[in-house]
């Protein structure tokens, strides 16, 4: 094993262990943790036996592993950026809502800066 794989393997199990334990502070419920703790799990599979990633190639029939990940991260890339656009477009909405309301609740009579009617 080499010292890449070392250090590698041992911030990967810290990482895990971080999201097994629930010790990462950041909000999100068990599905998260659980998808956090996969990828670090893969990841650690993938530097511990390289030849794994280009069997699985092999089998997908594209020619190198390394080729199977950069697709895998191409398509999380996509998936995250349009999660994330859909997700922003929900908050534009809900907060265009929000100063609506704002604005009809606090309008006043006649446009008076006053609070009362023009006198």
């Amino acid at each position: 094993m080499t010292g890449f794989q070392v250090v590698s393997l041992a911030v990967l199990g810290v990482l895990l262990l971080r999201d097994v334990l629930g010790l990462t502070g950041l909000k999100g419920g068990l599905t998260l943790r659980a998808a956090r703790s996969a990828v670090w799990v893969a990841a650690a599979v993938t530097i511990a036996d390289p030849m794994l990633v280009q069997e699985v190639a092999y089998l997908l029939g594209v020619g190198r592993g390394a080729d199977v990940i950069l697709y895998l991260f191409v398509l999380a890339f996509l998936w995250v950026s349009f999660s994330l656009y859909a997700a922003h477009l929900r908050t534009q909405r809900q907060l265009t809502a929000v100063v609506r309301h704002l604005a009809v609740r606090e309008a006043t009579f006649g446009g008076s800066a006053a609070g009362g009617p023009p006198g």
